[in-house]
């Protein structure tokens, strides 16, 4: 079978309402130029979404599907997406429609026409809601500041790649993917491309505040050790507080005639709070890097494939180890 010149993977995760709508969405573009592939990942769906693409890979054999064992997470389906991916050039996408395929179009003639090998969205603006919006603006301003290798601010998984860039994503070891932090950290030549993000075609998120949450932190702690240094800074800064209060106190007891009383109860209490909340905050970010080397060095597979359909396996690249 000819290679691919675009493969398209679309992870999924119990999107039954919405997978018609975009399948109806990509049979409208079928007819460009390029031949592709659409590559379905399914992330641990329990509703009909599997069936669905089952039966449309029976029809289409350029529709093909990997299933995997259970839920891995959304980056993680992305990777599995990857490894089978035959395509000279590969796209990522979400099935909700929120990243709409014929943006991905344009922006697979532009990583052509710019000669580039990365292309990917900037959001110039989201249709969700304002608690959503308000965190992912304090994700990526956080990120952008403390990342050694900061993504484009307001960037997503949304893009295309070219075959080189995949296969160094894929080099890289970490067992917790964070694609476009990845992607980023390659620093090969690429340009954004403006998009406007839509509403949801249908159905509901399946990234939980929870789940939002949990990718924050691991892109953070993946990419910047500047978090660590956070201890050294408080503590140096309560240090000198303390040892500036204590020289101000003793050169008033020598050398002057005013009786200085110890500060109230209340004052001290306010102290110790604020100096242990430091201390347990920081507590935290060294759980949360030793959380990372935990599961780091274990090295279990990303993913468990359980089945695909239309995949050749010859054309699997295989994981890091």
């Amino acid at each position: 079978m000819s290679q691919p010149e675009l493969s398209i993977v679309i992870p999924f995760l119990n999107e039954e309402q919405v997978l018609p709508l975009l399948r109806e969405r990509l049979e409208k573009i079928r007819n460009w130029p390029a031949t592709w592939e659409l590559l379905f990942v399914s992330d641990g769906s329990t509703d009909g979404s599997t069936e669905f693409i089952e039966a449309w890979a029976q029809q289409d054999a350029s529709v093909k599907l990997v299933v995997l064992a259970r839920n891995f997470g959304h980056q993680n389906a992305v990777s599995a997406g990857l490894c089978y991916a035959s395509g000279s050039c590969v796209g990522i996408m979400d099935a909700d429609l929120q990243d709409e395929p014929e943006v991905l179009l344009e922006m697979y003639h532009l990583l052509l026409s710019e000669k580039v090998d990365v292309v990917y969205g900037i959001r110039s603006n989201r249709r969700e809601t304002k608690g959503k919006r308000l965190l992912y603006l304090l994700f990526y301003r956080l990120y952008f500041f403390l990342a050694d290798s900061p993504v484009q601010m307001d960037s997503g998984d949304f893009c295309v790649m070219s075959r080189r860039a995949v296969q160094l994503l894929l080099s890289l070891p970490e067992k917790l993917r964070f694609v476009r932090g990845l992607r980023a950290w390659l620093g090969l030549p690429e340009r954004s491309f403006p998009i406007s993000r839509p509403a949801r075609a249908a159905g509901n998120s399946q990234y939980s505040l929870r789940k939002l949450t949990k990718l924050a932190f691991s892109g953070l702690t993946s990419f910047s050790t500047r978090p660590l240094r956070l201890g050294l800074v408080f503590g140096s800064f309560l240090c000198l507080g303390a040892v500036g209060a204590a020289l101000i106190y003793v050169g008033i007891a020598l050398f002057t005639d005013v009786h200085v009383t110890a500060p109230g109860f209340s004052t001290l209490l306010i102290v110790l709070l604020f100096s242990n909340g430091l201390i347990f905050l920081y507590l935290g970010i060294l759980g949360e890097y030793l959380g990372q080397m935990f599961m780091e060095v274990k090295a279990r597979p990303s993913f468990i494939v359980e089945r695909t359909m239309n995949v050749e396996e010859s054309a699997k690249i295989d994981e890091p180890d």
